[in-house]
């Protein structure tokens, strides 16, 4: 089976992040299936290179080979601030379509990773193509474009509504999905845990002998890091002291230094911006705790990759996580929002560690039964269905 994957969420050979599409796309080779990728890449200009951003974009090859999986990235105009948010893939369409790996066709089908702007290019692909597409929902779709309303609202349901089948990474997304994708197309996929082949040691070197708790996300609102800030200043409040590690950048990263200031646990805060994958593991083998007590979560990798070292983790109630992390088995769940909540299991976690490494044995053991060949096994079937029901139409 050949099978055209569009994502603009896709690593390069020397800025190996957001590495959950590629993991698919090994496991799915393992299976015998062929993948090209498409993963479009706003263009930046040389003159915007001051920004980080900008410049990775600029500095990315325009094809590269990524353990053996070819990938085009080609440049494609995009606007800023999300305007014109319900036409990128149309736009995008217009210098994708020329490509000579999607001129070649002999493809199956059209899996797109998102439904804007990835699916709404898929779509228009698979029709020039003659082949049905598919689309798997990461959380965007349902947290961003369609609460949106208007146009962009619109258009990702009439990618949604059109495509074959609609894969959603976690039941909580599924749920959202409900009244606009029909049953029978809509299945649950949960993700793989990343790095389950890699031995990790664990960061002792990082504040030895000290209490941590690990956070690792973007520094927005809703991943709550602000809570688990208010967390920390509660247990001291109450006599206990705890280190906070933050890895990862955002808006709100002077905001967030500054109520630990206010707050008097600066010195216990500890912001280190982004780091390379490993050393992030390596600190989440050293820390007591993993703590993300984020909302409107699809299904958050980072969760089970710290589940994989054996640390427990520390989640919301009712968000994705929820599919592999059982309360006070596998992991602890939390009502959002809840700073009191977090400081109590944070509590009682380093009071029992003998309970808590217990939690964490069991966390270990989900991580590694989510494996990205399990993972392959369902979407190969999500593709024999949707060829299938292809198939059956067009002999109606």
């Amino acid at each position: 089976m050949r099978v055209l994957v569009v994502s603009h969420l896709y690593p390069w050979p020397a800025e190996r992040r957001h590495l959950f599409v590629h993991d698919q796309v090994l496991a799915l080779r393992a299976l015998g299936v062929q993948p090209t990728v498409v993963s479009p890449t706003p263009y930046a200009p040389r003159i915007l290179w001051r920004d980080p951003r900008q410049r990775m974009r600029g500095r990315k090859p325009r094809r590269a080979l990524l353990d053996g999986v070819a990938i085009d990235y080609p440049r494609v105009l995009q606007p800023p601030h999300r305007w014109l948010f319900d036409r990128l893939g149309d736009i995008a369409y217009a210098r994708v379509r020329r490509l000579a790996s999607v001129r070649a066709g002999g493809f199956d089908l059209v899996h797109a990773h998102q439904a804007l702007p990835d699916g709404a290019l898929a779509q228009r692909l698979a029709a020039d193509l003659g082949v049905p597409y598919v689309v798997t929902v990461h959380g965007a779709d349902v947290y961003q474009s369609l609460p949106l309303g208007g146009a962009v609202a619109r258009r990702a349901a009439g990618v949604l509504g059109g495509a074959a089948a609609v894969m959603a990474n976690s039941s909580a997304v599924a749920g959202l999905l409900a009244g606009i994708v029909a049953a029978p197309r809509l299945s649950v996929v949960l993700n793989g845990t990343t790095g389950l082949d890699r031995a990790v040691e664990p960061a002792d070197d990082y504040l030895p002998g000290e209490p941590l708790v690990l956070t690792v996300g973007y520094l927005i609102e809703r991943k709550a890091t602000s809570f688990l800030i208010d967390a920390v200043a509660r247990l001291r409040d109450a006599g206990r002291l705890v280190h906070l590690a933050i890895v990862g950048e955002g808006r709100l990263c002077a905001t967030l230094a500054a109520q630990a200031a206010a707050q008097g646990v600066a010195d216990r805060v500890h912001f280190l911006g982004q780091l390379p994958h490993e050393r992030v593991l390596a600190l989440m083998g050293r820390a007591q705790l993993f703590a993300l007590p984020s909302w409107n979560e699809a299904f958050g990798l980072v969760y089970t990759e710290a589940m994989a070292q054996g640390t427990p983790v520390i989640a919301c109630r009712g968000e994705g996580p929820q599919d592999f992390i059982e309360d006070e088995v596998s992991g602890y769940l939390v009502p959002a929002r809840d700073a009191d909540a977090l400081a109590g299991v944070i509590a009682r976690a380093l009071d029992d560690p003998g309970g808590a490494a217990a939690v964490g044995e069991a966390g270990r053991s989900v991580a590694r039964e989510l494996t990205w060949e399990r993972n392959a096994l369902a979407v190969d079937r999500v593709y024999a269905q949707a060829l299938d029901g292809a198939a059956r139409r067009r002999r109606g």
